[in-house]
């Protein structure tokens, strides 16, 4: 697992190798890889997984996956009541580190942020009248 006490709502100058879920708007100029982009880490992604596909029913972690207006509000809805400390407390079990109560609050504050990010780029979507797309291994 690689070290989640940053930022998880990465640009593509940020990157550390390939195995990244791109966020990007129907404006975006190229299929994929775009530097306006916004990337989340596989492996955090899979703790995310099930919030995605609550907000669109065909959603794939292995293909694009277009999002309407109103998958995009569901989404929204379903980010606000994501389960982070379940989460932080998954991502924690196998950790080899002394102290897990400080390694979970800096991931559950990581993971706020995140949240915090991902929906005010979605917001920033609808008001920009773009579709989002999200783009799976």
């Amino acid at each position: 697992m690689k070290n989640i006490d940053k930022d998880l709502f990465l640009r593509k100058n940020q990157l550390e190798g390939t195995i990244y879920v791109e966020f990007k708007y129907s404006s975006a100029e190229k299929e994929f890889w775009n530097e306006d982009s916004y990337y989340i880490d596989s492996d955090i992604f899979e703790y995310l997984l099930g919030v995605f596909e609550k907000s669109k029913e065909d959603f794939s972690m292995f293909g694009e996956n277009y999002f309407s207006f109103e998958e995009v509000d569901n989404l929204i809805n379903s980010l606000k009541n994501i389960d982070l400390e379940g989460i932080a407390d998954k991502i924690t079990k196998n950790s080899f580190k002394e102290d897990k109560y400080i390694e979970k609050i800096q991931i559950i504050n990581s993971l706020i942020n995140l949240v915090q990010r991902l929906e005010a780029w979605l917001v920033k979507a609808i008001e920009l009248d773009v579709i989002v797309i999200i783009l799976g291994l």
